[in-house]
C-alpha cells in the first residue's frame, strides 16, 4: 500500500529519461525525492519562520518597533518577492511542468503539492516586506535569511538537476526557462537581503510592553535574590532548541555553578502548588458515584498532562521503531532490493535519533 501510494505521488515512469539518464541512485524518483525533500521542505522553513515575524509585528505587543527612513528598498523587494510568489502559481494554472519529460500531459501530484508549498511561503515573504514598509522589527530577521539561504541551497540543487537534463526539454524550453528565471530571481532577492541594513527612527508614537522580551537571555529577579526559571515565559524557537538555558550555561564556563545560581521553579510548577490543585480536583472528583482518576488529573494539569503523555508515547514508539528500520534496512541489503529504500530508512533512523 506504501508503495501504490509513493508511486501515484511520484509517477516513476520505469523506462523513462530520468531512469535512464540520470546518475541518481533514486533513478526514476530522483526529481520527486529532491522536490519533495529539498524544495518542499526548505519553502515550508521558510514559511514557517515569515510567519512567525509576521505575527511578531502584527500581534506582539513585546518587541520594539521601528520606522523605516526609506522605503524605495522595501518596494523593489516586494516587487522581487510578488514574482517569485506568482511564478509557482503561474505555472501550477498554466500546467508547465518541469519534469514532465516522458510525455505526461498534467502535472505530477508532487509538484503540484511543491508549487502550492513554494507560493505560500513567497507569498508569506511579500505579506512580511509589506509589514515592515509601516513597522519594522529587528526581532527574528536573521532566521528568516538563514531560512531563505535554506531555499536558495535547495533551488541550487534542484537547477543542477535540471540542467543536466537540458538536452531533453526540445519541446518544453518555456518552462525550463521560467524556471531559471524564477531561480535568478531569488538568488537576486537573497543577495539583496542579506545586504540590508535599514535606517530606522523609533516608530512614533508606540511604547514598547516590557515583560519578559522574546529572545531575551534575562530572567526574572525575586525578592532575595533569587531568580525564577525563565522556561514559562520563552518563545517557542528558545523552548524547543532549550535557548532559555543559555544565561546558566555561560555562568557554568565562566566560573563554577553554586546552589544560589540555580533558578528557582515558577510557582505554577512547584510541588505544593500542584498537590493542592489536585487535592482540589480530586474533592470534586470524590463526590461522584464512581471516582476517575485520570479525570482528576485532567482537572488539575489540563493539557501539560496530555502532552507529557503524548511526549512519552512518542519517545517509546521511537525507541521500538529505530531497531525495527535498522533489522529492515540490513534485510534489504541482503535481498539487493534498490538503493531508494535504504536511503529512506536511513533517512527515518536520523529523523528518529534527532
Amino acid at each position: 500500500m506504501g508503495f501504490k501510494l509513493l508511486d501515484w505521488y511520484c509517477r516513476p515512469v520505469a523506462s523513462g529519461i530520468w531512469a535512464r539518464t540520470t546518475d541518481s541512485a533514486f533513478g526514476a524518483y530522483t526529481p520527486c525525492t529532491i522536490d519533495s525533500l529539498v524544495i518542499s521542505i526548505s519553502h515550508l522553513v521558510l514559511l514557517g519562520l515569515c510567519y512567525y515575524r509576521i505575527w511578531l509585528i502584527k500581534r506582539t505587543l513585546k518587541v520594539q518597533r521601528y520606522h523605516l527612513r526609506s522605503k524605495c528598498y522595501n518596494y523593489m523587494l516586494g516587487l522581487l518577492s510578488f514574482y517569485c510568489a506568482a511564478e509557482p502559481l503561474l505555472r501550477l494554472v498554466m500546467g508547465f511542468s518541469v519534469f514532465n519529460l516522458d510525455g505526461q500531459t498534467i502535472l505530477l501530484p508532487h509538484e503540484i503539492i511543491s508549487l502550492i508549498i513554494e507560493s505560500l511561503a513567497w507569498c508569506s515573504m511579500l505579506v512580511m516586506i509589506g509589514l515592515e514598509i509601516h513597522a519594522y522589527i529587528q526581532e527574528l530577521k536573521w532566521y528568516v535569511r538563514f531560512g531563505l539561504i535554506y531555499v536558495l541551497v535547495g533551488q541550487a540543487v534542484m537547477l543542477k538537476l535540471v540542467l543536466s537534463m537540458r538536452d531533453h526539454y526540445q519541446h518544453q524550453r518555456s518552462a525550463l526557462y521560467l524556471y531559471i528565471s524564477t531561480v535568478f530571481g531569488q538568488v537576486i532577492f537573497g543577495i539583496l537581503l542579506l545586504v540590508y541594513v535599514p535606517s530606522l527612527d523609533p516608530y512614533p508614537g508606540y511604547t514598547t510592553i516590557h515583560t519578559e522580551p522574546l529572545d531575551s537571555v534575562e530572567y526574572e529577579a525575586l525578592p532575595g535574590e533569587e531568580q525564577v526559571c525563565p522556561e514559562r515565559h520563552v518563545n517557542i524557537f528558545s523552548w524547543i532548541y532549550f535557548g532559555w538555558v543559555t544565561p546558566l550555561m555561560q555562568q557554568g564556563y565562566k566560573r563554577p555553578i553554586s546552589e544560589k545560581d540555580v533558578w528557582k521553579l515558577d510557582s505554577w510548577d512547584q510541588t505544593e502548588t500542584l498537590i493542592k490543585r489536585f487535592h482540589k480536583s480530586w474533592a470534586k472528583e470524590s463526590q461522584w458515584p464512581k471516582p476517575w482518576l485520570l479525570r482528576a488529573l485532567n482537572s488539575s494539569l489540563g493539557g501539560r498532562f496530555w502532552l507529557g503523555g503524548l511526549f512519552e508515547m512518542g519517545c517509546g514508539l521511537f525507541e521500538f521503531a529505530g531497531p525495527i528500520l535498522l533489522n529492515y534496512l540490513l534485510q534489504s541489503m541482503q535481498r539487493g532490493d534498490p538503493a531508494w529504500i535504504g536511503y529512506i530508512c536511513a533517512f527515518l533512523i536520523l529523523v528518529i535519533v534527532v
